[in-house]
C-alpha cells in the first residue's frame, strides 16, 4: 500500500508591515530633522572661544543674528542701521526685534534667547538687542561661538 505522505508546509514571511514600518521612521526622522533645524544664518562668522559649549536644547530658544552693518544676506538684502537684526530668516529693526520677541514670549512663557553675533559686528548692535531684549521681559541670554582647538 502506498502512503501519501503530507506536503511540508512553507514558512513564509510578510515583508508588508516591516517594510511599511521603515517608510515610517524614514518619515518621520525625515519631519524631526526638518523641524529641529535652528534659525542658522550661514554668512555668519562666530567668534572663537577656548571654552564654548553648545547649549543643551536650542529649538527652545529664539534665535537672534546679528550680521556686520553693510554685509549682505542670503537673499542679498544689505544690512543696515536701521535693520540690523535677523529674525526668522528677515532683517528687523528695534520694534520689529522686540515685536518678535514678545510674540514668541506669549507662546513661550520661558523663552531663553541664542544670539548669534558676527565676529565683525559692532558692539553697539548686540547692546541694542540686549536692551530689546530686557524691554520685552526675556533675560536669559547666552551667545554662540565656536570652541577653539588649542587650549587657550
Amino acid at each position: 500500500m502506498k502512503m501519501k505522505r503530507k506536503q511540508d508546509l512553507e514558512m513564509d514571511v510578510d515583508m508588508t508591515p516591516m517594510i511599511d514600518c521603515v517608510f515610517l521612521l524614514l518619515i518621520f526622522f525625515m519631519c524631526v530633522a526638518s523641524m529641529s533645524k535652528v534659525d542658522m544664518t550661514p554668512e555668519l562668522e562666530l567668534p572663537v572661544a577656548p571654552k564654548a559649549a553648545v547649549p543643551e536644547d536650542l529649538r527652545a530658544r529664539g534665535v537672534i543674528n546679528i550680521l556686520p552693518l553693510g554685509s549682505l544676506t542670503g537673499s542679498g538684502e544689505e544690512v543696515t542701521e536701521q535693520k540690523p537684526f535677523m529674525v526668522s530668516g528677515s532683517l528687523v529693526d528695534d520694534r520689529g526685534l522686540k515685536a518678535a520677541i514678545g510674540e514668541r514670549l506669549k507662546a513661550e512663557p520661558e523663552l531663553r534667547v541664542y544670539m548669534r553675533i558676527d565676529r565683525n559686528a559692532d558692539f553697539k548692535l548686540v547692546r541694542r538687542a540686549i536692551k530689546a531684549c530686557a524691554e520685552v521681559g526675556v533675560f536669559d541670554v547666552i551667545f554662540g561661538s565656536f570652541q577653539s582647538s588649542g587650549g587657550g
